[in-house]
């Protein structure tokens, strides 16, 4: 079949996945100390197709028991000084405290009336790790999308679990943290409008972190990005800053940030960006996925491009415009990018994405790859969903694992034998073993959703 016919056949199917998931999704609107009134019901609603719940894979999957028995709060985990260490970006003990949020003992928010829950999950969205500091954003949206908080930061003891601090963002719906020279960073998308277009106002943007007085700012804002900053990725060589600007459906440009001056500048050549960002540095390369069509005059610009601060390339020997592989989550290993595409109805993942011929592996149409300790990993984001070590010749799991009901949304290494995985849709953060999966241990993050 004609790779553009085919291409068109999957577009149109994906427009009825996109009106049917347009109600679900996306993030949350803390006040200063992320605990006052919830916002009015009046505010804009926020949705992402990422938040709803998907059919079972078709994958075989290891079944894994419940880690409801290893369940615990954070904030009582009872842990000696020794395992709350400092992390290595400065924090004091007094700057480990959570009290900035307000957040109070567990038995204390069931005895207070008080005490409003926005949600039974606060959304945990992204990770990130520097030094013996694990870092977690969280989106904290209503139970019903009719509302948001601001967004969350919270720090964690990398190996232990214990929390560190939290520090509330000035703008709603995180989506990436990053680390880069000592500096922390928070990319937001902000709330949608009515034509769930993300508008270049003050309301979004890439927020910057004082660890020291646990205040955080806007940095670079959406106006002067041109929307909301839906992804976000530093080459730490340069310590330039490269957003996926989303402005509306189709519409989301390549904005590279020096994030000292705060200069922007739109890179040429990528119309949808949506289609991933990740940084190789070992080959000093932005990879960025673009997954544009022109619904008018169905001219396509399909395909993963690497950029070395100069020039674009695609990586694949297809033509952009003939190229009918979408990409969607990208990693890179041992200086090669690794893909997986999907079309909101089916998905595969390409371990050689480069050769336009080659057979990419299945798995549930909603997947996302992360990397830890070298290794690649991927995630079906489906009910239930899994884990699986993946392997980089042949692109079939090394072992694969039944993560249970949660929305697994990102993945980092604790340590050289277990893994931190970010649930979106529980209440969880969970420590399995980098060996198969199974749970180690897992932390309660419900008090997030808390305000008062």
């Amino acid at each position: 079949m004609n790779h553009k016919i085919y291409t068109l056949i999957l577009a149109s199917s994906f427009a009825l996945f996109l009106g049917a998931c347009s109600e679900s999704s996306s993030s949350p609107d803390c006040e200063e100390d992320c605990m006052e009134e919830m916002s009015s019901s009046g505010e804009e609603s926020s949705s992402s197709e990422d938040g709803e719940d998907l059919s079972k894979s078709s994958s075989s999957v290891a079944d894994v028991s419940s880690s409801s028995e290893n369940f615990q709060s954070s904030s009582s985990l009872g842990l000696s000084s020794e395992e709350k260490s400092s992390s290595s970006l400065g924090l004091s003990s007094e700057e480990k405290s959570s009290s900035s949020l307000g957040l109070s003992s567990s038995k204390e928010e069931s005895s207070s009336s008080s005490v409003v829950y926005l949600n039974t999950t606060p959304n945990l969205a992204d990770l990130e790790t520097s030094g013996d500091t694990l870092f977690a954003i969280f989106q904290r949206q209503s139970a019903d999308f009719s509302a948001m908080d601001k967004g969350l930061l919270a720090l964690y003891n990398l190996k232990s679990g214990t929390l560190l601090d939290t520090i509330c963002l000035q703008t709603k719906n995180p989506s990436a943290v990053k680390v880069s020279n000592g500096e922390v960073y928070v990319s937001t998308n902000g709330e949608y409008d009515q034509n769930y277009n993300l508008p270049a106002d003050e309301n979004r943007g890439i927020e910057k972190i004082n660890l020291k007085e646990k205040t955080s700012a806007l940095w670079v804002s959406g106006t002067k990005l041109g929307g909301g900053a839906s992804d976000f990725i530093i080459n730490k060589k340069t310590g330039k800053g490269y957003v996926a600007v989303y402005k509306s459906y189709g519409n989301t440009p390549l904005v590279e940030v020096d994030l000292s001056t705060k200069a922007t500048k739109i890179i040429d050549g990528i119309q949808d960006a949506s289609g991933s960002l990740e940084y190789d540095e070992n080959e000093n390369l932005i990879y960025v996925g673009d997954r544009f069509m022109d619904w008018t005059t169905f001219v396509m610009h399909i395909g993963v491009f690497s950029y070395d601060g100069k020039n674009l390339l695609a990586i694949s020997d297809a033509d952009p415009e003939e190229e009918v592989r979408m990409p969607y989550s990208i990693k890179s290993v041992q200086g090669k990018p690794y893909v997986f595409v999907t079309d909101f109805q089916s998905g595969k993942f390409y371990a050689n994405y480069q050769d336009s011929e080659s057979d990419g592996v299945s798995f549930w149409q909603d997947s996302k790859l992360a990397t830890a300790n070298g290794k690649l990993y991927l995630m079906e984001r489906n009910s239930p969903s899994s884990l699986a070590e993946m392997d980089l010749t042949n692109g079939k799991p090394v072992w694969q694992t039944s993560l249970g009901n949660g929305n697994p949304y990102d993945l980092v290494a604790a340590d050289e034998g277990s893994l931190w995985v970010a649930f979106y849709d529980i209440a969880e953060l969970r420590k399995v073993s980098a060996q198969n999966g199974k749970t180690i241990e897992s932390i309660s993050t419900a008090e997030f959703c808390m305000r008062k």
